[in-house]
């Protein structure tokens, strides 16, 4: 059952790839599928080489893994586990270090929807400081429980938290709902700033205008994004008919 959650894993690590969500770091997990107690993620290594023999399972209540087979785990693996156990909704965790947010985590600037896209956002994103869960550690690694579990509280029932200086988190109830929602973040960062520079007093989405996740057709994203790593090969395995086309349409 966690096979296709697997492919869907590593096709997530292509599209932030690909689409500049992802750098040389930053890391993707999804909720076992046979067991809610467990999460899935790869080892330490670069995401670009991310792929499905790669994968190892961890317990949700440790974040440590149930048999490395003599890889390194990652050591942020935190993030993901305490967000897990703190979120039985949330079936998938991304954490990147997308360059477009990280500005909104350090300028005290708040991260808040401006386009229709991302009226999943809070009007308001919530910032993790590390500070504040650090004690006397050196750091801003997310690399034990107790940061994991402040960093899942100031997430909250939010779909996204900031780092600060350091990224974002973002959450989903699926590897593909986590992933549009991840580079929508990203898109959202950039047009808040383009905004900003030419005007500092912006118009923001208000509660009215947010939409909820069911009215939200994630697939049409999604499968954009993974034809975009396809090429065009994979343009020809596609049902087109689950995006409302029929037969014989010319426009």
């Amino acid at each position: 059952m966690n096979a296709q959650r697997i492919e869907d894993l590593v096709t997530a690590y292509k599209i932030l790839l690909n689409e500049d969500v992802l750098d040389g770091f930053g890391h993707v997990s999804v909720r076992s599928a046979t067991d809610a107690a467990r999460f899935l993620m790869p080892y330490a290594l670069p995401p670009a080489l991310v792929r499905a023999d790669d994968i190892i399972e961890y317990t949700v209540a440790d974040s440590q893994p149930v048999d490395a087979g003599g890889r390194k785990v990652n050591g942020e693996r935190y993030i993901h586990g305490e967000i897990y156990k703190a979120r039985p909704d949330v079936q998938a965790v991304i954490h990147s270090h997308s360059q477009a947010v990280i500005p909104f985590s350090v300028a005290d600037v708040a991260l808040r929807p401006v386009i229709v896209q991302a009226g999943f956002l809070p009007l308001e994103t919530p910032n993790f400081e590390i500070r504040e869960a650090r004690g006397d550690e050196r750091g801003m690694q997310v690399t034990n429980i107790a940061r994991g579990a402040a960093l899942a509280k100031k997430l909250g029932n939010a779909p996204v938290a900031l780092m600060r200086g350091h990224g974002n988190v973002v959450v989903g109830a699926s590897v593909k709902q986590a992933t549009v929602y991840a580079v929508y973040v990203d898109v959202n960062a950039r047009m808040q700033a383009a905004a900003l520079a030419l005007k500092q007093s912006i118009i923001l989405m208000n509660e009215p205008e947010l939409f909820d996740p069911p009215e939200f057709d994630i697939n049409r994203p999604w499968e954009h994004y993974r034809q975009k790593i396809a090429g065009a090969e994979g343009l020809e395995n596609i049902d087109r008919t689950q995006f409302g086309l029929v037969q014989n349409q010319t426009s």
